[in-house]
């Protein structure tokens, strides 16, 4: 018997050997400068469709092997067009400050998103049974990103960390904010996608960044004024995803020149960039950062004063988003490739859609009228303006006044009722 193994075993040794050097030998020798080659070709292909002026471009350095199923990259730049996620357009935050010659004159550039060095791999235990994992970790703007996403329609969790990231090194942010920022971020997330699917994912989002800032004194907004460094301490995010939709549950931060306060969500999509954001964010410079020195108080208008700072004279949009409690209202939507920021002064993403975007909801008591029924109506109005998607319906028509009584039906008028409440008026026909 014992015989009879060895010489079985004898006989598979010699092609699991080589299988083993078939496979070593590939693995030394793989030609890894065409595989990087092979990548920008494939990535370039696939942004024909988008146009030239559209297009995204990728550079790497250098690409090799890294253990047995995976790849390590150095010098890895993404190039977005202007209009793209993080490239300075129009459509953005930064367009509530460009108006009139600085707008043109401030002409919009490509952003890169820098990479210094990443490795990916197969994870060869999920692959087995039929299940593609793909685990990544990343140098990136001077922090960490790791993490494990499934790959196909195999479907599983997704797992991503975010530790030690330099937002003023997060190039795309700037661009989108239209100032510099500074601060230090680390983020977590936990998706499960079923079928490999996001827009049916579930999990949750947690965001903290610390010691966060905006402004530095020095860079100018579009060209024209520098925001002195305002401080807005930590900023605090927490979001839930159920069937594809992420709901902001707490977006918060209460420096001390600096307070913000949002809510939305964000319906997620494949690919991720086509994800369409609903987001409302409201922010507050404090008095005291209002007070810091002449400058602040001419351009955000000093406390008490019922004069308007520079920044909402010049800025038509930087007006409508102001509302009665002091905060600036901004509404974010749009897909996250390419954003739109409009100011918008709605206490909560309900009241959203109900008027032009800047207009304070509601009408004022002074300006309003109480008909019969609870019906508010503006003053000068012959009826109630229907809200938008909803049907209006024409208020009943009041039964006809009786015919005036004359002197000659007198003796058979009947008698007033008694005064109510002791007073001598009597009530109203």
């Amino acid at each position: 018997m014992k015989a009879r193994f060895v010489k079985i075993a004898k006989w598979a040794a010699y092609p699991l050997f080589y299988l083993f050097c078939l496979g070593l030998f590939g693995y030394l020798t793989f030609p890894y400068d065409r595989l990087k080659d092979r990548l920008i070709a494939e990535f370039d292909r696939t942004q024909q469709k988008r146009g030239p002026s559209q297009a995204q471009r990728l550079e790497i350095d250098e690409l090799d092997s890294y253990w047995f199923t995976g790849v390590k990259m150095k010098g890895v730049r993404l190039i977005l067009p202007p209009g793209e996620l993080g490239a300075s357009s129009r459509p953005s935050a930064a367009a509530a400050f460009a108006s009139g010659d600085a707008a043109k004159e401030s002409a919009p550039k490509p952003s890169v998103i820098e990479i210094d060095e990443a490795h990916a791999r197969v994870k060869i235990l999920p692959l087995l049974i039929g299940r593609m994992r793909v685990s990544f970790w990343a140098s990136v703007f001077g922090g960490e990103v790791e993490g494990v996403v499934p790959m196909g329609r195999s479907g599983g969790d997704v797992h991503v960390d975010v530790s030690n990231v330099e937002l003023a090194k997060v190039g795309p942010l700037g661009d989108i904010l239209g100032l510099p920022i500074a601060g230090t971020l680390n983020a977590s997330l936990e998706l499960s996608a079923p079928e490999g699917k996001f827009n049916k994912a579930n999990g949750a989002l947690e965001v903290s960044a610390k010691e966060v800032s905006v402004g530095d004194g020095k860079t100018k907004i579009q060209g024209l004024i520098a925001l002195p460094e305002a401080k807005l301490g930590e900023l605090l995010l927490s979001a839930e995803a159920k069937d594809g939709v992420l709901k902001v549950t707490k977006m918060t931060a209460n420096g001390q020149d600096l307070e913000l306060d949002g809510d939305g969500k964000v319906n997620m999509r494949e690919p991720w960039n086509n994800s369409t954001a609903d987001l409302y964010v409201r922010f507050k410079f404090s008095d005291a950062y209002r007070s810091k020195s002449d400058l602040t108080k001419s351009l955000l208008g000093a406390p008490g004063s019922n004069v308007s700072g520079l920044i909402e004279m010049q800025q038509p949009k930087m007006k409508r988003s102001k509302r009665a409690d002091g905060f600036y209202g901004w509404h974010v939507h749009g897909p996250l490739r390419k954003p739109r920021f409009d100011p918008h002064s709605a206490d909560s993403p309900a009241a959203r859609g109900r008027g032009k975007p800047g207009d304070t909801p509601g009408a004022s008591p002074a300006t309003t009228t109480r008909k019969p029924g609870g019906i508010n109506m503006p003053l000068g109005s012959s009826e109630a303006a229907p809200r938008e998607g909803e049907e209006h319906e024409p208020p009943a028509m009041p039964p006809p006044p009786p015919p005036p009584s004359t002197e000659d039906e007198s003796p058979t008028r009947p008698q007033p009722a008694p005064p109510v409440d002791g007073e001598g008026a009597p009530p109203v026909e």
